[in-house]
């Protein structure tokens, strides 16, 4: 079998092995999931397996530099050890033994509606008027849309000093944004900018970004944070993010009210 045809049989194999741990598949790119909020993008060349290795990306919120070391080396010495052939059953299989030797992750920061009604208290004074939607929480996970009209980068990135200095939002698992704001340059020329960040999140911010998009939304900023409770939500945690994004706009008048 040539390349093409190989990385096809492996992905279909995956799938059929791992369907609870695969949380997004194409022909190029797979991201799988694991316990302790652990996860890895795994990106196939046009050459994978014969000749390049696949390139993958570790996120894991509860390890340490060193853990994150150690499984990185782990799956390179895996890929060499297998140069040439199909790895990703291997990698995942490295993931899973890597996991059973962890201790258990830290409790949640926080778990419960009641735990979370501070989060509005702003350590440091807030001069951007953000908006806090109310505490959203699934099987232990607890999310939280925040809202700020914003006209610049420079108001992005006070928006977010502003919500870091929340403790809790601070230590939050991931606090995915979306931003789009419109210039109005001298010539009358307006220049559109928007740009989104998943902190961890894979995927999530992007879909926000496109929601906000589709309600015209301009001018203003979304954070979703998230609290991570230990249980997977699958494909459920991106509805929530996107419910929680429109809700908020709605609420404050970016988009269309909910009858």
């Amino acid at each position: 079998m040539n390349d093409e045809e190989q990385r096809l049989a492996e992905i279909e194999s995956i799938s059929a092995i791992f369907p609870d741990l695969l949380e997004d598949v194409t022909e190029k790119q797979l991201i799988f999931r694991f316990d302790h909020d652990l996860s890895i993008t795994i990106t196939l060349p046009d050459d994978y397996p014969s000749t390049s290795p696949p390139l993958f990306l570790l996120s894991g919120p509860y390890l340490s530099r060193e853990q994150k070391e150690d499984l990185h080396n782990k799956l390179n010495d895996a890929y060499i050890d297998n140069i040439g052939f199909p790895v990703i059953f291997n990698w995942i299989s490295i993931i899973q033994d890597f996991i059973q030797d962890l201790p258990p992750p830290p409790e949640p920061a926080v778990s419960t509606r009641d735990d979370l009604e501070y989060v509005a208290s702003k350590e440091e004074i807030d001069d951007m008027n953000i908006q806090h939607g109310e505490v959203f929480t699934d099987r232990k996970s607890a999310f939280q849309a925040h809202l700020a009209a914003v006209r610049s980068k420079e108001d992005v990135d006070r928006v977010m000093q502003i919500l870091k200095s929340n403790s809790k939002i601070a230590r939050a698992t991931h606090n995915i944004t979306a931003y789009r704001y419109s210039v109005t340059m001298e010539n009358g020329k307006v220049i559109h900018h928007h740009d989104c960040e998943d902190d961890g999140e894979h995927g999530a911010s992007s879909k926000m970004l496109e929601l906000m998009d589709r309600m015209k939304a301009d001018n203003v900023m979304v954070v979703v944070t998230r609290w991570y409770g230990g249980i997977h939500l699958g494909p459920d945690r991106f509805r929530h993010i996107n419910n929680l994004t429109r809700q908020i706009l709605c609420d404050n008048n970016y988009g269309p009210k909910k009858t």
